[in-house]
């Protein structure tokens, strides 16, 4: 019994372990989501960005921000009146 008592610290041990490394993980992520959401609607450029890309038009240039999960584009079109969009990984850049 000792032995199977041992195993089952053990498991216990690893499973609290790894909920804690979970819960830091996701708040990390929330907290740098929404550092650059405040950022953008305060017209700031994003701090975590992983790649960046700059989409040249005739009326202007769209830069794209590709962050843990979100995307930012900064429109510099005369189209778009120099807008921000942030918005899930999944989201398109405008078009018109």
């Amino acid at each position: 019994m000792e032995k199977n008592e041992k195993t089952t610290n053990k498991i216990d041990i690893v499973k609290k372990i790894f909920d804690v490394v979970f819960w830091i993980v996701i708040i990390g992520l929330i907290i740098i989501w929404i550092t650059d959401f405040i950022n953008v609607k305060n017209d700031k450029d994003p701090i975590f960005c992983i790649s960046q890309k700059t989409h040249i038009f005739d009326d202007g240039s769209v830069e794209e921000c590709i962050g843990l999960g979100y995307k930012i584009y900064t429109y510099n079109r005369s189209s778009f009146n120099n807008a921000r969009q942030f918005g899930p990984f999944f989201i398109g850049m405008k078009k018109n």
